[in-house]
């Protein structure tokens, strides 16, 4: 029972650390990745229209994983926007941990959020964050990336600085450590299991 003596407190959801290799940072290639269904709340419109605010020879993909109803409408805008060459949707994968390798950065625009698992699963894979100024999110990012609105061109920016930065390597860092410090799921078990014995105390 919650009680003055035993206040209600957030836990967050801990994921297991991923394994496998991070994308080379020499790599020519600059990857964007948002691992999201196409439905509301999320806005992989927005995305792709910011990739048309970047320089037109910067060496830039982004891969859309996730399906859903709003997958071709999205398609066509990608078509419209001359962009065929620089959007991958690859629907529903298997190995998610496979395309999350290969990313510089992981990209979440929505219009509302909790704390997505998505953003906790870039942490643990040490990778930059953008992703709008939303719900929880804003518990993620700190060094480590950069909170945005649903703006096109503020998110452009924000993708061009990410890829001129010379301190990317101290910016994967800080969000393997904000893992570390929050989102394990040792981390979440051990606060779980302080909390109940507190209130059977």
């Amino acid at each position: 029972m919650i009680t003055s003596a035993h206040p209600a407190r957030v836990i967050h959801n801990g994921v297991t650390a991923l394994t496998g290799a991070n994308k080379a940072t020499s790599s020519e290639v600059f990857v964007l990745s948002m691992a999201a269904r196409f439905d509301t709340p999320k806005r992989q419109d927005i995305l792709i229209q910011a990739l048309t605010y970047l320089p037109e020879n910067l060496p830039i993909v982004c891969h859309f994983l996730g399906d859903g109803p709003s997958i071709e409408a999205c398609k066509t805008l990608t078509h419209q926007l001359n962009l065929d060459g620089k959007v991958n949707f690859y629907g529903v994968v298997d190995n998610v941990q496979k395309y999350y390798s290969q990313s510089d950065v992981r990209v979440l625009i929505s219009d509302y959020e909790a704390l997505p698992i998505s953003l906790v699963e870039a942490l643990a894979q040490g990778l930059p964050i953008i992703a709008s100024n939303v719900g929880g999110i804003q518990e993620l990012i700190d060094h480590n990336g950069f909170l945005v609105t649903n703006d096109a061109r503020q998110i452009a920016e924000k993708i061009l600085t990410l890829y001129q930065s010379k301190k990317i390597a101290e910016v994967k860092t800080n969000s393997y450590q904000m893992y570390q410090r929050h989102y394990t799921e040792h981390e979440m078990l051990e606060q779980t299991q302080a909390y109940y014995l507190r209130c059977l105390a």
